[in-house]
């Protein structure tokens, strides 16, 4: 069987396979139908079998009165199809997805007792399988995508993007996707049913966060699909997209792969910035290689499955001050230092392994055991380049370790999935020079050594039971439960040498003489903490009538610890907020706990709803939508700073030529005595008033994230093509950000009043408020036209105009009183026009020419009014957008991939593919680091403005990497 680009194809004797609306499961699928007599009755009483064609592995089931029947807990995989009726047969071969619900009908003849011959096949396979009965807004992509398309460094995450509404970020630095107008913190990863949810930081994807890494071997993965919206009750912890992969398995027959990719400096074009500036191509070489094997170790019982991928890489990247030339006259007249010693190019070391084996025993036709390994670790120095000297890097020591046991159970009329999983996470980030103080010049060099050092561990132990009954006649039932038991390590060896931060700002008097601020780590320990996650679902899919599906479901979750719940607020704490004045928006005693104040979140209900409605009973024209609520969670380190200050608080030193206030805020006269760790530590023990450290306080009622969904469409056979038009609305709500509260004028004006919290050892105050709200609207449009062996062509193409938005800030929204005072604005990624084009074309001789191109309109970034200064706490804001620069102007962001591959086949069954892929191949700059930040104070020598920002300027560096050539070789048996 082939499978490529698309939607259902039509067999001999009318059979169809087309998605319906069924139960999804999160690693399974599920085939539901009806087998209609000779005479042209329902075909009540037939027997309907689903065999494996890898495994030999026999699932069936019985036919009611209507000649209905369903087949749920099928792994993905080929099948053969048999129904069989007063000894007359019809068979169909099938191929099911990761989560399909897909329906086939059946007609037995009769006069000849089989309908369709064995070769005769229906393939529901492709980029875009175009499930036409269903609610969910959906795209499977299948193994085939995989090999085919062409793609930087073999990350399966980039394919999400082949679903409208989602964003693959493909920095050299870090990966990961983005849907919607939320953050990528609300995405979560199933492989295998094992959810890779990062609960420490930002990124979604443990192990993602800041890394150029990949978040599963490629190799191991046999095809995911990506959830966009209306995803049923069965997936958790996430508000936006939802990715679920299923790893590949033995068979009964011995398959294995080998492969290698490579690209280096030569066969890269000169980046536009090099030539720009004159400077020598930088290193860069990627080297990516892997094997796999799988088999029988009994046959139709025992299979094993294992893989292992390498990835080395060395880029190099460009130290390159962005500085004016008084600022870095003046920075080397009063440092010492020439800034030509910090310039030039690094280069950066990545060096990642992947190991995964897996074992799957079918004793019987009934039941599945799963067992499976999987290790990701990589090492990487990186976090310089720009205004960031190579002295201030660090290695990002990353590990991600699961272990999964999975059975599955069928029996008459229903099917129960159970998963024990282990989910070990490290990441463990290391300054390359720990003992060096650190300067930052802003806006011309930061150097030294990093000032911090940390470990943090995520240890996930889950439970989970899916069980799914189809006894009740048109009704597919489906409740679950789910608990995971979450240990967790922070040690956070913060600012062990001091940092010093040095501006320029005439109007606050201030200049490169003297830093205005330093910053130092006053203790270190460890902060340990457990939390117990509880989640309940139940789901109806119901089949009103034979055109009119819908999907009713709730889910319930419950965290006993999401925001440090036993955390006790300490006696100093307590009256320095106490001493504050309460607003609408601070309540100081909500503020306060003394280890039972904070009670868990029990009011996640999520309902969730569906329907679908074919309209002509051919499915040809159907409606379809939705609505539903989505919790996600708050992430470990959002609330632990109010823990994490305390055991390891961070002395804040503010200093001036007078020692007067500035912005509000205390500081000290300058003394260059203070410009050592010893001088910091003697000034704090001699004045009351300094170093004080910040307090950080949690609401006691913090909610966890919410983002509510509703979208309307209709899907339509034009032809060869299935298109389809998704309307679709998201609002985002109960974001976490930190505020200040020691704001003047009781609360509600500028940054600050800080008077009252001095002499309680505070140098300031800000609280935990879950304010943040986005909305998202958007348009998406998809066209597919499925590859076949005839026509030699396969095409997609999907469509999304958008509008993001939010307010306040990110972690910290500090410019205003509370995030609604900032207003909508578009937030930072937010893009209008978003257009991915996919296609496969034979060419003669047996070669094939394949594409994956990306067209978009810029993404938003925020551009500050710094006039006031970098302390002021009311900073303006807007967006701003890259300039149009490709095709004609229509375009900010264009990456043409494309790819050449030519099959030989040897001794049977055996495959080398050869390819070349150009990638970025009409060499777009796609430019990205834009300057968001202007300060439009007055040079009284001068007289004139001392900096402005054009925000469509070009950026400081560029999204992807300049045109370059891949090869790729591949070994198939």
């Amino acid at each position: 069987m082939r499978a490529w680009f698309g939607a259902a194809t039509i067999l001999a004797g009318g059979a169809v396979v087309l998605p319906t609306m069924a139960v999804a499961q999160v690693t399974t699928g599920q085939l539901r139908g009806q087998v209609i007599g000779a005479d042209g009755a329902p075909a009540a009483g037939t027997v309907v079998t689903a065999r494996n064609t890898g495994t030999n592995q026999t699932l069936r089931t019985t036919t009611d009165a209507n000649g209905a029947y369903t087949l749920t807990g099928l792994r993905p995989g080929p099948y053969e199809i048999v129904a069989t009726a007063a000894e007359q047969t019809v068979r169909e071969l099938i191929q099911i997805q990761i989560g399909q619900a897909a329906s086939l009908d059946l007609t037995i003849a009769g006069d000849t007792g089989t309908a369709v011959a064995d070769t005769d096949e229906i393939v529901v396979t492709g980029s875009r399988v175009s499930e036409t009965r269903t609610s969910e807004v959906a795209t499977n992509v299948s193994q085939e995508q995989i090999r085919k398309l062409p793609q930087t460094d073999r990350n399966f995450l980039s394919f999400a993007a082949l679903a409208p509404g989602v964003r693959y970020n493909d920095s050299e630095t870090s990966k990961g996707i983005q849907s919607g107008a939320s953050t990528a913190s609300q995405v979560n990863v199933f492989i295998d049913g094992v959810s890779l949810k990062n609960k420490l930081r930002e990124g979604g994807i443990a192990g993602q966060q800041n890394s150029r890494g990949n978040p599963f071997g490629q190799l191991a993965v046999q095809e995911f699909r990506v959830l966009t919206q209306n995803y049923k009750a069965e997936y958790e912890q996430a508000g936006s997209a939802i990715i679920t992969a299923i790893t590949k398995s033995g068979t009964n027959e011995f398959h294995g792969e080998a492969f290698g990719q490579y690209t280096d400096k030569g066969l890269t074009q000169k980046s536009y910035f090099d030539k720009r500036d004159n400077r020598p191509e930088p290193e860069f070489e990627r080297k990516q290689y892997g094997v796999s094997l799988g088999g029988p170790i009994i046959r139709d019982k025992l299979f094993f499955f294992a893989a292992y991928e390498g990835n080395d890489q060395n880029r190099a990247f460009n130290v390159d001050s962005t500085g004016s030339a008084e600022a870095v006259a003046e920075f080397e007249n009063v440092s010492g230092r020439r800034l030509s010693e910090f310039e030039g190019a690094f280069v950066s070391p990545f060096r990642s392994d992947f190991y995964f084996g897996k074992l799957t025993l079918t004793p019987s036709t009934a039941d599945t055991f799963d067992l499976s390994f999987s290790r990701r670790q990589e090492t990487d120095i990186q976090g310089f380049g720009g205004n960031t000297s190579y002295e201030y890097a660090e290695n990002k020591i990353n590990k991600v370790d699961t272990y999964l046991f999975k059975w599955t159970h069928v029996g008459e009329n229903f099917t129960n999935e159970f998963s024990a999983n282990y989910l070990d996470y490290i990441f463990n980030p290391v300054s390359l020079n720990p003992n060096s103080v650190t300067y930052d010049y802003a806006s011309v060099i930061l150097f030294g050594g990093r000032e911090s050092t940390r470990r943090e561990v995520q240890k996930g132990h889950t439970l989970r039971n899916d069980f799914t009954y189809t006894g009740f006649d048109n009704h597919a039932i489906k409740v679950g439960a789910r608990v995971e038991v979450t240990d967790i390590e922070f040690a956070n060896n913060a600012l062990l040498q001091p940092r010093y931060t040095f501006r320029r700002e005439p109007n606050n008097n201030l200049s490169f003489a003297f830093p205005a601020e330093a910053r130092l780590g006053l203790g270190s320990g460890l902060v340990q903490g457990s939390n117990t996650q509880i989640g309940l679902y139940a789901q109806d899919d119901w089949d009103l009538t034979s055109r009119l599906q819908l999907n009713v479901g709730v889910r319930w979750d419950y965290e006993t610890n999401g925001n440090n719940n036993d955390y006790r607020t300490p006696a100093s704490a307590a009256a320095a907020l106490r001493s504050l004045p309460a607003t609408s928006y601070f309540n100081p005693e909500n503020y306060i706990n003394d280890g039972s104040n904070r009670k868990p979140f029990a009011g996640a209900i999520a309902p969730r709803f569906g329907f679908s409605w074919d309209i002509t009973g051919d499915r040809s024209t159907v409606f379809f939508g939705g609505f539903g609520r989505y919790y996600d969670r708050n992430n470990f380190n959002n609330t632990i700073d109010e823990l994490s200050r305390t055991i390891n608080p961070v002395g804040v030193f503010r200093f001036s030529t007078d020692g007067q206030p500035r912005g509000g805020l205390p500081t000290i006269q300058w003394n260059p005595s203070y410009l050592t760790r010893d001088g910091l530590l003697a000034l704090r023990a001699s004045a009351a008033s300094a170093g004080l450290p910040e307090l950080f306080a949690v609401k006691n009622d913090t909610k966890p994230p919410v983002n509510d969904q509703i979208s309307l469409g209709v899907r339509q056979r034009v032809g060869i093509f299935q298109a389809s038009l998704t309307g679709s609305y998201q609002r985002g709500r109960n974001g976490y950000t930190n505020l200040r509260a020691t704001r003047l004028n009781n609360g509600l004006g500028g940054c600050c009043d800080t008077s009252t919290v001095v002499p309680l050892g505070y140098s300031n105050v800000l609280i935990g408020y879950d304010g943040l709200d986005t909305r998202y609207k958007a348009i998406f449009f998809t066209l597919d036209k499925t590859y076949t062996e005839a026509s030699g062509w396969g095409f997609n193409l999907a469509y999304t105009l958008s509008k993001g938005e939010q307010n306040g800030g990110d972690l910290f929204s500090l410019d205003a009183v509370t995030p609604d005072d900032y207003g909508w604005r578009p937030r930072n990624g937010d893009e209008r026009h978003r257009l991915v084009i996919s296609g496969l074309v034979d060419l003669p001789l047996g070669f094939q020419l394949s594409t994956l191109t990306t067209l978009g309109s810029g993404q938003a970034f925020r551009v500050t009014d710094g006039t006031n200064g970098a302390e002021s706490g009311f900073n303006a804001f807007t967006a701003g957008y890259p300039e149009k620069n490709c095709i004609n102007g229509v375009f900010a962001y264009c990456e043409v991939n494309v790819s050449l591959a030519k099959t030989l086949r040897l001794f049977g069954n055996h495959e080398v593919e050869a390819a070349v892929d150009v990638l970025n191949a009409f060499n777009n700059k796609n430019f990205e680091g834009f300057d968001d930040f202007f300060n439009n104070t007055i040079n009284p020598a001068t007289g004139q403005v001392t900096d402005t920002l054009d925000p469509a300027r070009i950026g400081r560096n560029t999204i992807t990497l300049p045109r370059r050539i891949q090869f790729r070789l591949n070994y198939r048996f």
